[in-house]
């Protein structure tokens, strides 16, 4: 891991808190020292070379938070900041497991409590309500998934906290997460011509159990997902299963000389226009790999096909 993406791990996540503490209430020194402290990490006067120069960042940054910190409680533990300091807490628990700083141990604040704290700052509030949105959407993306009730909240959230700099994180969830609702009420409908001149008509393959792999080559977990699709589309194409691949990269001759080099037979959505691609962008997709099942009626049975492929399809095929 080079010291660019051990910063979009660790300092990325500090900058998303940083801009709380930009206003110390009261002008009270102690917490304009824990302001200082991380607008130091979320701009270090000299940038890191090296992952372990990253490592070091984070580490002295942390231990430093911790201690501004403790000492801020101490000297004012009325001020409004301590709730940025909570919602900092719980940003940050991926780049302490980074840096090997442990949290102090402290009376636990959830984001409700922030939420529903009247000195809060309103900025600190909107934050705290969208990571609580962000963090309930995966359940509710679930099978036993109240979908509903997640729609609701974000609705709720958007209108609350209209100024919210990330909403465009959220609408494009609740886009994802309406569209996938939709697709379990009808067989899925999609044409195009490949990229390889092939006339790919979905719901000509019903009868087939299908895969919509939407994907790139430039995408890491995509690349490293392959091996196990080409292994299930070896091992039960012959018997019924069909891939359709809808891909995000922006460049044509790099698609096809890695389709080539990798052996994916199977056809290719490609239009060059990256995550504004046309039908990932008509459904809502916003992170890849993205993988969709699709039965043998042409519904989508399952959005999230990553792991245990192989088997899922062996037992739609059985249906």
């Amino acid at each position: 891991m080079n010291a660019h993406r051990l910063l979009s791990i660790g300092v990325t996540t500090l900058f998303l808190a940083a801009s709380s503490f930009l206003h110390a209430a009261n002008g009270d020194a102690e917490w304009q020292k824990v302001d200082d402290i991380v607008e130091g990490i979320k701009n270090p006067k000299d940038k890191p070379k090296s992952r372990e120069e990253a490592i070091a960042l984070l580490k002295k940054g942390l231990t430093e938070f911790d201690s501004a910190h403790s000492a801020a409680m101490k000297a004012a533990p009325e001020n409004p900041s301590r709730w940025d300091a909570a919602l900092f807490e719980m940003m940050v628990g991926r780049a302490r497991e980074v840096a090997g700083v442990p949290a102090p141990e402290k009376k636990a604040v959830s984001l409700e409590d922030i939420l529903k704290a009247a000195d809060a700052k309103p900025a600190t509030k909107s934050q705290a309500s969208l990571m609580s949105v962000m963090e309930s959407a995966e359940a509710a993306e679930s099978s036993e998934g109240d979908t509903a009730a997640w729609l609701a909240k974000a609705e709720k959230h958007l209108k609350d906290f209209p100024a919210e700099k990330m909403n465009k994180v959220v609408e494009g969830k609740i886009m994802s997460i309406k569209a996938a609702a939709d697709l379990k009420t009808k067989p899925l409908e999609l044409k195009f011509t490949a990229v390889d001149g092939r006339e790919v008509d979905v719901s000509k393959l019903q009868g087939k159990v299908v895969l919509i792999d939407f994907w790139a080559t430039w995408c890491g977990p995509c690349v490293a997902e392959l091996p196990n699709v080409l292994k299930a589309y070896k091992e039960l194409h012959p018997k019924g299963f069909e891939i359709v691949g809808i891909s995000l990269d922006g460049e044509k001759a790099e698609l096809e000389a890695f389709v080539k080099e990798k052996g994916m037979e199977w056809p290719q959505y490609f239009d060059g226009k990256g995550w504004q691609n046309d039908i990932s962008s008509k459904y809502g997709i916003n992170s890849i790999p993205a993988m969709w099942l699709l039965n043998k009626k042409g519904m989508v049975v399952s959005t999230n096909a990553r792991g245990g492929l192989e088997e899922r399809v062996t037992k739609l095929l059985a249906e």
